[in-house]
């Protein structure tokens, strides 16, 4: 299966999740109690070692990873179809990168002293933050990371050698949470199967890049942003006559299959929209609101000032 045929299947599953009543949860509100799990991780590594003796990969992979699971790797593979087979295939295709997976286990208390700084640095930011657990997980070594209602899901092979990296995953994320804590679950959902959505989607990533820029000074797609800004008139001219065709291609998921040009555009795009916003805005706490809420997107992008000549 294409990458672009997973990432249909997963907004196929948004869109199902949009039909559906959301209850709003409720985790701590105190950064000092954000919890990061890794139980999926070191169900993983019994796998990894079990199979340098035991070949029936998919065998060992669904007693020793699967069948355990937490809350949040039942979430991930609902959402992605992960199957032992598609593990398989992964750990076959890039052996290297899961072999980095045991030294990272055996320092994972250094990643847990991180991340609760992180938490701490990221509570300074976003006062009035909800801190769901952040789940580390092993995927077929995509760097996926998402938001979820029963927390951050965070694929941590793309970025196992990389703390930097991971923060900046691990804040985009828990932004993302707090967005839909701040529109409400269904409302949030309900983006990714609404028709004509593509400046919606390019402000969310956006935002949730902005959230991340204030409380680690960086973005997580840094490539793109740097592409932007060295391309800036030129793409915003392109930015604007994709969004009167609804063309995604150069900006979101679908540029993710080609290497001419860095991918997911979009979001630094709306990263920029999203600064330009908060940083001509006389009270911050309002434009945070607004970057957060996105009650609707077109009247933000006018009143952000980016595309005025």
């Amino acid at each position: 299966m294409t990458l672009l045929a997973k990432t249909s299947m997963f907004l196929m599953g948004l869109l199902l999740l949009a039909l559906q009543p959301i209850a709003q949860p409720n985790f701590p509100q105190n950064p000092q109690e954000a919890e990061i799990i890794y139980s999926d991780l070191v169900h993983f590594i019994d796998a990894y070692e079990e199979l340098a003796a035991d070949k029936d990969t998919i065998a060992v992979l669904n007693a020793l990873y699967f069948d355990r699971g937490s809350a949040g790797l039942k979430e991930f593979i609902s959402r992605h179809q992960l199957s032992p087979e598609m593990m398989k295939e992964a750990m076959a295709a890039d052996p290297e990168r899961y072999a980095l997976l045991p030294d990272f286990l055996i320092n994972i208390h250094e990643v847990e002293a991180l991340y609760h700084e992180l938490m701490i640095e990221y509570g300074k930011v976003m006062p009035e933050a909800m801190y769901p657990p952040t789940y580390l997980l092993v995927g077929a070594n995509r760097g996926i990371g998402q938001a979820s209602l029963v927390g951050q899901l965070v694929t941590v092979t793309r970025p196992v050698d990389s703390m930097e990296k991971l923060k900046k995953l691990m804040v985009h994320e828990l932004s993302h949470f707090q967005q839909a804590m701040a529109m409400g679950g269904q409302n949030y959902v309900a983006l990714y199967a609404a028709p004509d959505n593509m400046l919606g989607l390019c402000l969310r990533e956006g935002g949730a890049e902005f959230i991340a820029y204030l409380a680690v000074n960086d973005v997580t797609q840094r490539s793109s942003l740097d592409y932007l800004e060295n391309n800036e008139d030129r793409l915003k001219d392109q930015f604007l006559q994709d969004l009167e065709t609804q063309n995604k291609d150069f900006w979101l998921w679908e540029s993710l299959e080609q290497s001419e040009h860095p991918s997911l555009l979009g979001y630094a795009m709306g990263f920029k929209v999203c600064k330009h916003y908060y940083d001509q805005s006389s009270d911050k706490t309002f434009a945070m609101q607004q970057i957060l809420k996105m009650e609707d997107a077109e009247a933000f992008l006018s009143s952000s000032g980016y595309f005025e000549r």
